[in-house]
């Protein structure tokens, strides 16, 4: 062998081993290169780009909630919170920031040093930091008049909750992932300890977010603050070997710091004080002289209020509607300008720490509409400019059909400072203590004595349009009574004054329907115009004891008797025979009864966004498949197992005064409802039925024409109900029954329950318009336990009238 031959060959071969090696390893370093720079670079320098990058948020203000005139109901009234980010709170800010900073300020020699120079260039940024920070505390402190040792309690205070949330939650981590590991049989290395804790020691957003220092700061302090807000400083460092100069940086003048909408939302007609003519009421409370009445809570059920404390199911009731609202989606939904991934895009009106939301009524249920989306603006800090601003974008109005002024001169007449919605001597009979007795000068158990104040509701549509002018629950309570002492509201079982009567208590209706009964019975076939019923006093020939014409249970007389002949249609609407309506009852039969009052819309609600709504009921089952014809005798008259609310009613009459066209009610300004539907009643029923409405306010014999005001113990005297001048109307009134309304003052203790209301609702419905015109506005009144619908909501309903006159309707 040639062995001087084969060591170089033996040579070359390692060397070109070696070359190879080398070359293998530069080409995947090449290729590193390339992926960073070709594949990734695009993503690398967007990151890095977002690093120099901070994003301001710009606070946005509510909607508006405007009345049919635009005058304001709600708006939100200028506040801000000043809040600071959690690692300037907690001290950690001026260590999070000392190293970046440092490579920034001493790059030009960095790569020249060693690690424990560097140690000491980055422990010395940090103390910089430190003393700017110490110095933006005292500034801030400045700014919003807080001392600093104030201030530091507050921030000591946020960090013991943060932390304390965030050691629980550690710990909730640390044994949930724990659980799942031994789930999966896994056993407890060294190496999953570390991974648990890795992941169980994640920092919760509450370390990562702003922290509200000062609430509700002034206009003044908010405007100075904004100034400091995302201002940059000049900070010198200390000057390195190897440098000419000592380097400067610039950080935020007050780092973390942020202004946060903390606007309250203001009720500017909530209280109004409105003036009453007295002269038209009732002879025993009448006077010359007005009533000036103050109100609080004006139309509460209706606007509703707001919360602070931010829900789950807020928060998926908004993106619900953002994924239903493709129109709320594009305006309000942003790609995040500081993500570094594809992530889902941000929602400029997404609910945050310190936010309010609608609780009830119209602001929560408009929600959405109501609120703003936020602006923002993105702030590069290397330069300070400003490459992109999205300004903010209100929320926007709600305008309603309410007329808020109308409104407000309702719920003062129906106060109990006013007189008419309290127990007065016109309403029955009293003996000297103020009880009432009844016709055999007996108390009655149950019943309110005088000067007891009643509740109740009442109603104002416009025929032509459904438009709700008014929709008055009463007692109404204030915002502000809600806020400081709820028990009022909520705890008070006998006058229940959270509860919106117009909309979601269940009434009989009582008489009220006997017209629209009878607009069904002509359409069906079950009643001809050319008829006429005899009022026997008892519909069952052989059972005088029940199924009773009111007059005979009270006078023990007949209608037929009082008028001299058999009733027809108009005469049965004005003397509001029961039994007239008791046989239009029966020849509809259940079927039938049902079909009628659903065409006047028992079973409907509006979705008109106030609260919710009672649709009302038909027999037990509430649909009315279980009815039976003698339930069908009794619903003739508006009695037995049938229920709907007082805005049902004035929907009823304004279909009626439409001669059987169905539009919705709104309270909402071209809020969106169901076609117009013809109801195909027979145009000469409608007449008839109307006749019998005019006649029923307007005749001697009608049950809402009079009161009798009693002078003295032997004489009395009569007194039109309705005495508004230039005006015609059409009404029913209705006695509904009504079970006891009990009250258990012990709960589970010794005191048994007790009756505390006990009688009759009071009904009176009217349209009304011009005279010599057709109706224009229907009215519906209703009384909780007051009895006779024209002796208690009659009076009522006249002063309606007249206030529509005073603001300009009629």
């Amino acid at each position: 062998m040639n062995v001087a031959r084969y060591i170089p060959s033996m040579f070359h071969r390692r060397l070109l081993l070696v070359m190879g090696v080398v070359a293998l390893g530069l080409m995947v370093l090449a290729a590193r290169l390339w992926q960073l720079t070709i594949t990734k670079g695009a993503e690398l320098r967007e990151a890095a780009d977002a690093q120099l990058v901070a994003r301001n948020w710009i606070p946005t203000t509510r909607g508006r909630i405007l009345d049919r005139k635009s005058r304001v109901l709600a708006q939100d009234r200028a506040s801000y919170d000043v809040a600071v980010a959690y690692p300037m709170i907690d001290s950690s800010w001026a260590a999070s920031r000392a190293r970046p900073l440092a490579l920034k300020a001493y790059r030009a020699i960095w790569s020249q040093l060693k690690d424990d120079d560097r140690d000491t260039l980055i422990a010395a940024t940090q103390q910089a930091l430190e003393a700017h920070a110490a110095l933006a505390w005292d500034e801030l402190s400045s700014l919003l008049d807080i001392p600093p040792t104030e201030l530091a309690e507050r921030r000591g205070a946020i960090v013991s909750r943060v932390e304390t949330m965030y050691r629980t939650i550690v710990e909730q981590r640390r044994e949930q992932l724990k659980q799942e590991a031994a789930a999966r049989d896994e056993i407890i290395t060294p190496d999953l300890e570390r991974r648990i804790e890795r992941r169980a020691t994640t920092p919760i957003a509450e370390q990562g977010i702003a922290h509200v220092l000062s609430h509700r700061v002034s206009d003044r302090k908010a405007f100075e603050v904004q100034l400091a807000l995302g201002a940059q400083v000049d900070l010198p460092l200390s000057a390195a070997i190897g440098m000419d100069e000592a380097p400067i940086i610039q950080v935020e003048r007050i780092p973390g710091l942020s202004v946060l909408d903390a606007g309250d939302r203001e009720y500017p007609l909530e209280s109004m004080t409105v003036s009453i003519d007295r002269s038209t009421l009732p002879a025993p409370i009448a006077s010359k002289s007005a009533a000036s009445v103050t109100i609080d809570g004006v139309a509460t059920h209706v606007l509703g209020w707001m919360r602070n404390e931010i829900q789950a199911d807020d928060v998926k009731s908004r993106k619900a509607a953002i994924a239903a609202d493709e129109s709320l989606a594009e305006r309000a939904l942003i790609d995040d300008p500081l993500a570094r991934r594809a992530v889902a895009p941000v929602d400029r009106g997404e609910y945050r720490t310190g936010d309010r939301v609608g609780h009830v009524g119209l602001e929560s249920s408009y929600e959405n509409s109501l609120r703003g989306l936020r602006g923002v603006q993105t702030r590069r800090l290397d330069t300070g400019d400003t490459p992109k601003t999205l300004p903010p974008e209100p929320g926007r109005d709600l305008k309603l059909s309410l007329d808020i002024q109308l409104q407000a001169r309702i719920q003062a007449l129906m106060s109990p400072a006013f007189g008419l919605a309290t127990v007065q001597s016109w309403h029955g009979h009293f003996n000297e203590a103020g009880q009432p007795l009844d016709q055999n000068n007996a108390i009655i158990s149950g019943a309110a004595p005088l000067g007891t104040p009643l509740n109740g509701s009442a109603v104002v549509l416009d025929v032509d349009t459904g438009d709700i002018l008014s929709l008055v629950s009463m007692p109404s309570f204030s915002r502000a009574t809600l806020r400081d002492d709820p028990e009022v509201v909520f705890q008070d079982a006998v006058n229940t004054p959270w509860i919106n009567r117009a909309i979601t208590s269940a009434y009989q209706p009582g008489s009220i329907v006997k017209a629209l009964l009878l607009t069904e019975a002509v359409k069906r076939g079950m009643f001809s115009l050319d008829q006429r019923i005899a009022c026997t006093g008892h519909f069952l020939p052989d059972r005088p004891d029940i199924l009773n014409c009111w007059i005979f249970k009270r006078f023990q007389t007949t209608h037929t008797d009082q008028l001299g002949h058999d009733l027809d249609a108009s005469d049965g609407l004005m003397c509001s025979c029961n039994i007239f309506f008791f046989t239009i009852g029966k020849r509809l039969g259940p079927k039938g009864i049902v079909a009628a009052y659903r065409d006047y819309g028992v079973g409907s609600t509006w979705n008109l966004g106030i609260g919710n709504e009672f649709a009302g009921s038909l027999g037990k089952a509430g649909d009315g498949s279980d009815l039976e014809v003698g339930d069908a005798v009794q619903m003739g008259i508006g009695q037995g197992p049938v229920a709907w609310t007082p805005l049902h009613a004035a929907d009823a009459y304004a279909t009626l005064a439409r001669a059987g066209v169905t539009l919705a009610p709104r309270i909402v300004d071209n809020a969106p409802r169901p076609e117009p539907r013809e109801l195909g009643l027979d145009a000469a029923a409608v007449s008839a039925a109307m006749d019998g409405l005019r006649r029923s306010v307007g005749e001697e014999f009608g049950t809402g024409h009079h009161l009798t005001i009693q002078t003295s113990a032997e004489t009395s005297e009569r007194e039109l109900i309705f005495n508004a001048p230039g005006v015609r109307v059409w009404g029913k009134t209705g006695t509904a029954d009504a079970s006891p309304l009990v009250v258990d003052p012990d709960a589970d203790g010794p005191l048994k329950p007790r009756v505390v209301r006990d009688g009759d609702h009071s009904w009176f419905v009217v349209l009304v318009g011009r005279e010599g015109d057709r109706p224009r506005y229907v009215i519906s009144v209703v009384i909780d336990y007051g009895g006779s619908g024209g002796k208690v909501s009659g009076p009522i309903a006249n002063q309606i009238i007249h206030a529509l006159i005073a603001e300009g309707y009629l």
